[in-house]
């Protein structure tokens, strides 16, 4: 068997990442992958060598082409068996039509059953499997000359990494942490965000602590933009205690599992694709027609779907449990928890997963 992967592995988004870790959990179980990039941005990022190894690859001979991209873009080849891959955040994308385009293909792969429920909800006829994103997990340990933040010692400190974008929900997080949590206690929200600037996003903090009206001087959050070095990212990340994942949909969200390959546990919004394998609090959710979503296409996120609203004073209460549990003999429990369920999305056992689905269909 010998795999054709299209995908945008180049982009360095969220999106790209999930693509090339499918790339190189295939390759971890040794199933032969022919790479092709395809692009939605201006400039290409860094990606992993061993991609560009097998870039070099042939496609001649390829029996099986995985389509890791808009499903508007799917181009169905009778040579090939036709997998199509999407991450879809909502609960329907009928006013897409994606769904037609899906059902042109063999069969679809999906990371979550969130997003299973979303395609079957949506119109989708063909076979569907459940395709897990994954890590290189031994590689997610602190380089002793990563960069760290010097803010960040000595208090117990909650993450947030995401685009800065509606969906993401960075301002429900930052209601309940400034709700819930005085200036003075030992307490930081560290953001690493992208799609904005830094005076963007301080406006952004700065708009939603005026509108809460609680007090005259609030903790400043300590904000990172753009792109960090892969050994500063994850010496930053390791400072941290607990992961907060607010966001009104996700597919899969691979910070989160990032963030438990380094013994963080996740406080995330219930009824989304985190379910499927977040340790820590489910927060309780509204499903609510999704609003506000302007820099997507246009007829993606419209108020004809729905996505997931955090309750926001499950979310104080999620955080403050997260504070006094730390270290307790609870939070010990649930560090160990949440390491050992990041090692089940290791790309060897993910890859042996994809390759048992190329196998059985």
């Amino acid at each position: 068997m010998k795999i054709l992967y299209i995908g945008n592995y180049k982009d360095g988004t969220g999106w790209a990442s999930a693509c090339t870790n499918n790339i190189l959990a295939l390759d971890a179980a040794n199933v032969e992958v022919v790479p092709r990039c395809i692009t939605f941005e201006t400039q290409t990022q860094s990606y992993p060598d061993r991609i560009k190894q097998l870039e070099q690859n042939s496609s001649l001979g390829c029996d099986v082409c995985i389509q890791h991209t808009l499903p508007h873009l799917y181009s169905y080849n009778s040579h090939f068996r036709n997998i199509g891959f999407l991450d879809t955040e909502v609960d329907s994308f009928k006013d897409t039509c994606w769904q037609y385009h899906i059902n042109i293909m063999d069969e679809m792969w999906v990371p979550s059953l969130h997003t299973r429920g979303a395609c079957r909800k949506s119109g989708v006829t063909i076979p569907i499997n459940i395709a897990p994103h994954s890590l290189g997990i031994s590689k997610y340990k602190p380089s002793p000359d990563g960069n760290t933040i010097q803010d960040l010692n000595h208090t117990f400190n909650f993450a947030f990494i995401g685009e800065f974008v509606e969906r993401k929900n960075l301002a429900a997080l930052l209601k309940a942490f400034h709700i819930e949590f005085h200036p003075l206690e030992p307490v930081n929200l560290f953001i690493k965000t992208s799609l904005a600037t830094l005076p963007q996003v301080q406006a952004h903090c700065q708009e939603v602590k005026d509108g809460l009206k609680i007090r005259k001087r609030y903790k400043e959050e300590i904000i990172v933009c753009g792109h960090l070095p892969k050994k500063d990212y994850i010496s930053v990340l390791n400072q941290c205690h607990s992961f907060v994942m607010p966001s009104r949909g996700e597919a899969f969200c691979i910070p989160a599992l990032e963030a438990m390959a380094l013994k963080i546990p996740v406080i995330h919004t219930d009824n989304t694709g985190m379910d499927d394998f977040c340790v820590g609090p489910s927060v309780q959710s509204e499903q609510v027609p999704c609003f506000g979503a302007m820099s997507t296409l246009p007829n993606l996120y419209t108020a004809n779907a729905r996505w997931s609203e955090i309750n926001i004073e499950e979310l104080c209460i999620a955080m403050r449990n997260a504070y006094m549990q730390w270290n307790t003999e609870q939070g010990l429990n649930q560090k160990q928890e949440a390491y050992k369920m990041a090692q089940q999305y290791d790309h060897k056992i993910i890859g042996q997963q994809l390759k048992e689905l190329l196998n059985d269909s």
